[in-house]
């Protein structure tokens, strides 16, 4: 069996340390090591995010969905709610709050654009809206969004501003509270890099208020029954509402200690030099990107692939030691793969990945000049190997 990297959009590239954390025998949720452990991963998780100590942090069974849903917690009925997305990710609120007794709106973009700054400002100024959800970095394309522009040019015209970090946190700069964004939510096997399992998010004191007004949520995903827990475990004791993901939270403490260590400005100095590398290698194997130029985002990048059988290429690519994803966009879903090169990626990722492709090109009947995408990636990746 050849043995692989994983390159999907998320779980992406495995680090044994962090993953083997969450093998933590006879450590039950009640135990002094889960607490610290979820002290921790809540502090780190304010530091990750750009909040400071008047956001709540919240770790949640579930996932990136799981965390999505939980902020109904903070609507009402009736709330008006605008719907910027740009795939099928940001697609996924409508799914969501179509269950409950909310107004909403949606904006939309073609795949590999995304809506523009002033689009969400005008339908916000008009609209008469309570919250916004935007989607930094869609996983179904790979388009990033500008988030500190988008919530200086929206925080008059709008109470809650919502944003999905699930493929972005870890990879990608969030600063909430100097950016003044309310709630902004993650998942633990993405660009963080720990092992799958939680729902992470931070929510503002006044987002935070508003779980005083009725409840319409439903019961497991209501944050009225976590936030008392949370702040235990922030003061250094524990509390039970549901059974925590336990593995997952050893395992989400390992990864901030190594998030720590490396800091978040070379973190994401990383991300963005391996993301440009592989970008670079990619089009001088004459293949295009998804995302528009100025769009390109450190986590995930869609790659066209037309006239081939994306199935087989994947299947040749997985041959040759690297799993990458299908496209899901229904635009395009038959044109395009997905890569994603997140958490723990490095350059030798970088190089095995376009190795792979090359390969996979080749015996699915493409010409491509040998090596060509790795001598292109290495321009980039020498600048961050010889430093």
């Amino acid at each position: 069996m050849v043995s692989r990297i994983l390159m999907h959009v998320g779980p992406s590239v495995a680090n044994y340390g962090v993953l083997s954390s969450a093998v933590a025998p006879n450590l039950g949720f009640a135990s002094p090591e889960f607490n610290q452990a979820m002290k921790y991963s809540l502090g780190q998780l304010r530091e990750v995010t750009g909040a400071d100590e008047s956001y709540t942090p919240f770790i949640i069974p579930g996932g990136g969905t799981a965390a999505m849903e939980s902020v109904v917690s903070f609507l009402s009925k009736d709330s008006n709610v605008l719907v910027v997305t740009n795939g099928v990710f940001g697609d996924r609120w409508e799914g969501i709050l179509s269950r409950y007794p909310v107004k909403f709106k949606i904006l939309r973009a073609k795949a590999g654009q995304a809506v523009p700054t002033n689009r969400i400002a005008s339908e916000l100024m008009e609209g008469g809206y309570d919250a916004v959800t935007i989607t930094q970095v869609e996983t179904s394309t790979g388009v990033r969004m500008p988030m500190k522009e988008i919530a200086a040019a929206i925080r008059p015209f709008v109470k809650l501003i919502i944003v999905d970090g699930v493929a972005s946190i870890g990879g990608e700069r969030m600063n909430a509270a100097q950016w003044n964004i309310d709630i902004c939510l993650t998942a633990s096997q993405k660009a963080l890099g720990a092992q799958a399992g939680a729902g992470l998010l931070v929510a503002s004191e006044s987002a935070m208020s508003l779980l005083q007004n009725p409840s319409i949520s439903g019961y497991f995903l209501d944050l009225r029954n976590w936030a008392k827990i949370m702040q235990n475990f922030l003061a250094g004791g524990g509390g039970y509402f549901s059974t925590p993901p336990i593995g997952t939270v050893f395992s989400l403490a390992e990864s901030f200690r190594k998030i720590e260590v490396e800091t978040m400005e070379t973190r994401i100095a990383r991300h963005r030099t391996c993301s440009e590398a592989f970008r670079k290698g990619i089009i001088e194997m004459g293949l295009d990107v998804v995302a528009s130029e100025h769009l390109r985002s450190n986590t995930v990048t869609g790659i066209y692939l037309e006239n081939t059988d994306i199935g087989q290429f994947l299947q040749a690519a997985m041959a040759r030691g690297v799993e990458f994803a299908a496209g899901v966009h229904p635009e395009i879903r038959d044109r395009y793969f997905r890569v994603g090169h997140m958490g723990w990626i490095e350059p030798a990722h970088i190089m095995i990945a376009l190795n792979a492709i090359e390969g996979a090109l080749v015996s699915t009947g493409r010409k491509v000049e040998k090596d060509s995408g790795k001598l292109a990636a290495k321009t980039v990746l020498d600048k961050i190997i010889m430093a």
